[in-house]
């Protein structure tokens, strides 16, 4: 299990999908705060990442440093146990494309 994670750390998640309780392994990035994330009962806040750039809708926003991927407009709310592990962390570019993402969809 991961002991802690912050936000803009990029994970493997059991993501669920909106149409049923099936879950596939997808990367994802933690969007939720710090004092969310000390405070929350073991769940995170996340968002979906794609390498699926090519159907893209409009909003979404490709990320610079992750290997030809997009930050999807799935937000979705998962518990500590489903995240299988941590691939690392958002650059400093990409850090400033989410948060910009993030005010445009909410």
């Amino acid at each position: 299990m991961i002991d802690s994670l912050n936000k803009y750390d990029v994970v493997v998640v059991k993501f669920p999908f909106a149409s049923s309780l099936k879950y596939k392994a997808r990367p994802a990035v933690i969007v939720s705060t710090e004092y969310y994330n000390k405070n929350s009962r073991g769940t995170y806040l996340i968002l979906a990442i794609s390498s699926q750039v090519e159907s893209r809708l409009e909003i979404e926003e490709e990320i610079t440093f992750w290997n030809e991927a997009i930050f999807k407009s799935s937000i979705a709310t998962v518990e500590r146990d489903f995240i299988i592990h941590r691939l690392g962390s958002l650059a400093e570019q990409d850090i400033e494309k989410l948060d910009k993402f993030l005010d445009d969809i909410i």
